[in-house]
């Protein structure tokens, strides 16, 4: 690699870095759930060699019932180790790795179609990519399976284009580690294989011989793994996350039914087999839609970026300049062909999930994608050579002015106008109990028992967090309880703390008891100042009330 591409890469390194790792503790607005299990149980580990229920080095970590792959939490040891339990440090490895992707995609790119150009925009383009940045900054089980997955690509084109055999082997290797690092993985790298298989075949079959080590290596490593992907756990997990456990509201067939006029007509265009495939083929093209990409993204707030879709709005000039290009050479060159190949099935782990689209679980899109806003650039700077005297000043202004306003934008939404909208409640940030562990955690001596209401996600994981709770302390006292076959559960409790919905009509009856709740939960006209008072509220960035904070007689 000539001097100056190392340069280049450098800066885009350091560049990425400083994406990521800008106010890492503080925007997100807080920890999420998912957050605070990975912490506490790497903190287990640390401490123990057990998760919080007591198991010894699983592959899997039950926590809520949502049963999380082990990588990211064996990685945290260390990490946790060394900084300590906090924020920075279960998203320190979120942000390096996302930040260390971008240097590996600049050498896919390189390897892929060997153009130092297209390498340095490839990797300028994902270093800034919303998309990228939204989930490397945060929830870093994701940030390190793409690593995984990034490398295992560039690594299997190193092989078949260049002929290294132990490129293979780290190919390899690095599928079958994503597989411990996130789900979707476990369903994306298979197909990515076949389309491996499809595109590069004959280059294969002429390496045959060394493919057949490194592919026992693959079996070896995913070995310990086969348990867990068929325990009773991930059933679970897949019943409740999929489209293979989704019952259709009672409410939908019935106004179905009726507005079919006749029970023949809803047999035939609404039953399972019918409607299913269509509803994955909706999903699917969601991923695509200029409503997702462009204009407001997924609709979940852990996901979106307030005001705008996942990639910015100067990219939609790119996209168009590179669709026309690839339409023109794709029969031609195979990297082309790989490219959209792989963006095209991207979407496929998220199609068979509940939600309409979901960026995070369609996250390998972000990289074809900017391959394809890479060739647009380049288009876009040889259209913009050719011309001369205004015409070239106009449209370098233009592209310039829409980047600069569509950065500008998403720099000010994803630090000042998203964490406020999105830090409430169980579908966004789990904003407020820090502040509420903060408040409770010297009181609890005071009272007989301390309730916190269930009605946002594992609150009892956030306690366990901030109050640096001993494992060994917790491990016997663990206890996942279910409201309904449907539900995650939450933990019971431990110590003076019990976990559960708050009923305040039954609940006001409980002496020197310290309870702690949405409003909903603790309204204000219900508490009766003889038997109880509220001495704390906590509040939303917004403004709005989080949680009263009630004790009793």
């Amino acid at each position: 690699m000539k001097t100056s591409l190392k340069f280049s890469l450098l800066l885009i390194f350091l560049l990425a870095l400083g994406m990521r790792f800008y106010k890492i503790s503080k925007v997100p607005a807080s920890l999420n759930w998912d957050e605070a299990a990975f912490a506490y149980n790497a903190y287990s580990i640390l401490e123990t060699g057990k998760d919080e229920y007591g198991y010894s080095f699983p592959l899997e970590f039950k926590s809520v019932g949502d049963y999380k792959c082990p990588l990211f939490v064996y990685l945290s040891v260390p990490v946790i180790k060394y900084l300590g339990l906090n924020e920075f440090s279960i998203r320190f490895l979120s942000s390096f790795f996302g930040a260390l992707t971008v240097v590996v995609f600049f050498m896919l790119v390189k390897e892929l179609f060997n153009d130092d150009r297209l390498s340095v925009l490839s990797g300028i383009i994902l270093s800034i990519s919303p998309w990228h940045l939204q989930f490397t900054r945060a929830q870093g089980d994701v940030a390190i399976s793409s690593f995984l997955v990034i490398l295992g690509i560039w690594q299997f084109l190193a092989w078949v284009k260049g002929g290294k055999k132990a490129s293979i082997f780290v190919s390899i290797a690095s599928f079958a580690l994503s597989f411990y690092a996130y789900f979707s993985e476990r369903f994306f790298v298979p197909v990515l294989a076949l389309l491996f298989v499809f595109i590069f075949r004959k280059e294969i079959l002429e390496k045959r011989k060394t493919l057949v080590p490194a592919s026992f290596l693959g079996l070896v490593l995913l070995f310990p793994l086969i348990s867990t992907m068929v325990s009773s756990g991930q059933k679970s997990k897949i019943l409740m996350t999929t489209i293979f456990g989704y019952r259709r509201p009672a409410e939908y067939l019935s106004r179905m039914l009726y507005e079919d006029h006749f029970p023949i007509l809803f047999k035939v265009f609404h039953h399972p087999l019918v409607e299913y495939p269509w509803m994955t083929v909706d999903r699917y093209l969601n991923h695509f839609s200029p409503k997702f990409l462009f204009i407001e993204g997924p609709k979940d707030d852990r996901q979106r970026i307030e005001g705008m879709g996942m990639l910015y709005w100067s990219d939609a000039v790119l996209l168009v300049l590179a669709l026309a290009s690839i339409a023109g050479g794709i029969k031609k060159r195979k990297e082309l062909f790989f490219v959209m190949g792989w963006l095209s099935i991207s979407p496929l782990p998220s199609i068979i999930t509940r939600d309409p689209v979901h960026a995070r679980r369609a996250f390998n899109m972000v990289y074809p994608l900017c391959i394809i806003l890479a060739i647009g650039m380049v288009k876009f700077i040889d259209l913009v050579r050719q011309k001369k005297g205004l015409i070239k000043i106009f449209l370098s202004s233009f592209f310039f002015l829409l980047f600069a306003w569509s950065f500008s934008f998403y720099l000010l939404s994803y630090y000042v106008f998203t964490p406020p909208r999105t830090a409430a409640g169980p579908g966004g940030w789990n904003y407020g109990y820090k502040e509420l562990v903060e408040y409770v955690s010297p009181l609890k001596e005071n009272y007989n028992k301390v309730v916190i209401d269930t009605s946002y996600q594992g609150p009892y994981l956030f306690f366990l967090f901030y109050e640096k709770y001993p494992p060994l302390k917790y491990q016997p006292q663990a206890q996942l309880v279910k409201k309904n076959e449907f539900s995650l559960g939450e933990g019971k409790g431990y110590d003076s703390y019990e976990f559960r919905d708050i009923y305040w009509p039954k609940d006001r009856g409980l002496k020197n008891t310290l309870f702690a709740g949405s409003p909903e939960r603790l309204p204000l006209q219900d508490i009766d100042p003889k038997e109880a008072r509220i001495i704390k509220k906590i509040y939303f960035p917004d403004g709005r009330e989080a949680f009263y904070v009630v004790e009793t007689f």
